[in-house]
């Protein structure tokens, strides 16, 4: 797939179907991906696999923390809508006006983790500078064209990493890693509500961009 075409036929998915996806194929995205840029060629993050039972077990043991419900603690700490600025604040309300009944779908989906057949954990060491959050998001977007690219789906969500201590000992991540983001890879059901009720916008080019020639 030509590149313009990945960026624009990738999209978030939260309901993957139970077709599996070949390791190998994961790591030609991954190879890929380190390509993207990088802070003094720092190269600072690390990447956890999950799949198969490993993760159908975690899908599990997350969903009945979910159920009680138990409040997430992720390594990066959430922030409150209302301490964001008014435009973010206003771009979050729109999306979430437009939800209408798929707003309903979107708890269970996230309780089993979207059914995603694998998860990649982006992880950045304890201490980390704040220039390796640019490295990570440059990374983990060139994971995400190098799927589309491929064919697959991809969702990239809080819900993969609200429970951190639940990752470290059921994934092992060490305890001197940050849990970043988790991103779900697989393919997506096409016939699943909640994959078409759910559409969102940009911007209009005009509102972000500020030209000084």
């Amino acid at each position: 797939m030509e590149l313009t075409q990945a960026i624009h036929n990738r999209h978030s998915v939260r309901q993957f179907t139970d077709q599996p996806v070949a390791l190998t194929d994961i790591q030609a995205i991954l190879t890929d991906a380190q390509q993207a840029p990088s802070w003094v060629n720092s190269q600072p993050y690390y990447v956890h696999l999950l799949m198969g039972q490993p993760l159908e077990t975690l899908r599990q043991e997350q969903a009945r923390l979910d159920a009680v419900p138990t409040k997430g603690t992720p390594d990066v700490p959430l922030v409150p809508r209302r301490a964001w600025s008014a435009r973010a604040q206003q771009n979050m309300a729109t999306w979430s006006a437009n939800l209408g009944d798929a707003a309903q779908l979107m708890g269970p989906a996230a309780a089993r983790l979207y059914n995603a057949p694998a998860v990649l954990y982006l992880t950045l060491p304890a201490g980390y500078a704040n220039w390796s959050l640019y490295d990570l998001g440059a990374f983990g977007e060139s994971i995400l064209l190098g799927a589309a690219a491929r064919g697959l789906a991809t969702m990239t969500a809080y819900q993969f990493v609200k429970y951190p201590e639940l990752l470290r000992r059921y994934v092992g991540i060490p305890a001197d890693q940050k849990i970043i983001i988790g991103i779900g890879l697989g393919y997506e059901d096409h016939a699943a509500a909640i994959n078409t009720q759910i559409k969102t916008d940009r911007q209009p080019l005009d509102q972000i961009l500020t030209v000084h020639d």
